[in-house]
């Protein structure tokens, strides 16, 4: 049933028959009632330590530039974005000398809503772990405002007030406060972690598609992107309000990178937070918009996008996005939950490789034809395995059998056609990684035809 490079009387007798064969199929759930999520005190410190009054100055500071547009001044020491960035650089290099702050800029002829050639500036701040693995906490920096009589020339009024108070500057202090209280930490991370305020994210997503082209081209390994864009509002335009969830909304098909990170944010989000409902939304992002998460799906890694549940749409584009409609408790909930993901996924071992050379999962149906068997690679400071299953209609994880410090397992006499299978890497203090799914990919045209 199992090989073990370090045998516990058959790592108890093969965890107990597999938690009997997952509670005779998919029985009562414990991941919805956090299972083997394992509170880290430390984890539980960095959570505590966001600040809503933090969070607030850096709302008020970014909405007092006036504009933020990405073709706006780069001159004025007072108003528009150059005199934000530059901001952003001193705020960020004045948290901790282990931050590492720069501009990550591109040149950009004149296309689309950019009205004309501008050089394009990201606000980057990277503090190093010891592993080449990244993951990233960002929002976009800039903003922009219709005429108060119409969308026209929307994009091209460069210097019109466009405060973006919510419409991200709540999602760029997210970044910066994670920023803040992780540098100050002390903690050492496994993952590298990049906080950046993208730029040109109201022209078409322009610094994100560029820094994720850019880290593609370059072979840079990105786990994870925790995109924030307008997350600081709990008062919709119809006068509904919420204060208590946020929506995180991941592309598909179901195993795709995004929705594991999508799982992996509620399982541990919803542990550190546990009365801010965390709502997973099957969607790339709202129907028919777009962020910041969206390039960086497209190029391979997994990103997912936070946003309150309600948005007030009289404000965004407008003069009307002021600080005055960021509520600040919300917006530290909001980044508490975030905190909750990035630390205990910095903290963990990487994922486990659950791929053949050739790109095929290493599941199979045992020696016997009808078991469920699954193999994967050892992971670096990892001291366990965690094996996740759900049926074969179910979007979520349902079940988790640690396993030990194995590196194969086989559950007797479930079917691999009807369920879901995943494995993640536990370090020595509880830490869990990404879930690594167990997925074909599609079948190319000839080995259909000789089906």
């Amino acid at each position: 049933m199992i090989r073990s490079r370090h045998s516990s009387a058959v790592t108890l007798a093969a965890t107990i028959l597999a938690a009997v064969i997952l509670t005779a199929v998919l029985g009562p759930n414990p991941l919805h009632a956090q299972g083997t999520v394992q509170l880290d005190p430390a984890v539980q410190e960095l959570v505590a330590e966001v600040s809503e009054e933090n969070l607030e100055h850096l709302v008020h500071t970014l909405a007092g530039f006036e504009t933020r547009h990405t073709l706006s001044s780069v001159d004025d020491p007072d108003r528009g974005i150059g005199a934000a960035r530059e901001w952003m650089v001193d705020e960020l290099s004045g948290y901790s000398p282990r931050l590492e702050v720069s501009l990550d800029c591109y040149d950009v002829v004149a296309q689309g809503r950019i009205a004309e050639d501008v050089e394009l500036c990201n606000v980057k701040a990277v503090l190093p772990g010891h592993s080449d693995r990244r993951i990233y906490v960002s929002g976009h920096y800039d903003s922009v405002a219709q005429l108060l009589e119409g969308m026209a020339e929307e994009y091209e009024r460069f210097n019109n007030p466009a405060p973006g108070a919510n419409d991200d500057a709540s999602g760029t202090a997210v970044a910066m406060e994670l920023a803040r209280v992780l540098s100050q930490s002390g903690l050492e991370f496994d993952a590298t972690l990049v906080f950046i305020g993208f730029a040109g994210e109201e022209q078409g997503l322009f610094g994100a598609r560029l820094h994720a082209h850019r880290a593609y081209e370059e072979g840079t390994r990105i786990d994870a992107v925790f995109n924030n864009d307008i997350v600081g509002n709990i008062r919709g335009g119809d006068g509904r309000r919420d204060g208590t969830s946020v929506r995180v909304f991941a592309p598909g098909p179901e195993d795709s990178p995004a929705r594991q990170l999508a799982r992996y944010v509620h399982r541990f989000g919803s542990a550190y937070m546990p009365h801010h409902e965390i709502r997973l939304v099957a969607r790339e992002d709202r129907f028919g918009r777009g962020g910041d998460h969206t390039p960086f799906n497209y190029w391979g890694f997994a990103a997912v996008r936070f946003t309150e549940p309600m948005e007030d749409y009289s404000r965004q584009h407008t003069v009307y996005d002021t600080a005055d409609g960021v509520h600040a408790p919300y917006l530290a909930r909001n980044a508490r939950v975030n905190m909750a993901g990035v630390a205990t996924l910095a903290l963990a071992p990487s994922a486990p490789d659950v791929d053949t050379q050739g790109g095929n999962p290493r599941l199979s149906r045992g020696d016997t034809g009808y078991d469920a068997h699954l193999q994967w690679d050892t992971s670096p400071g990892a001291t366990s395995y965690r094996i996740f299953v759900r049926g074969g209609w179910s979007m979520d994880w349902e079940q988790v059998v640690e396993v030990g410090d194995v590196t194969e397992f086989t559950f007797p006499g479930l079917s691999i056609d009807e369920h879901f299978f995943g494995v993640a890497a536990v370090g020595p203090d509880g830490h869990e990684s990404l879930v690594s799914p167990y997925v074909r990919g599609p079948r190319s045209v000839s080995e259909v035809e000789t089906r």
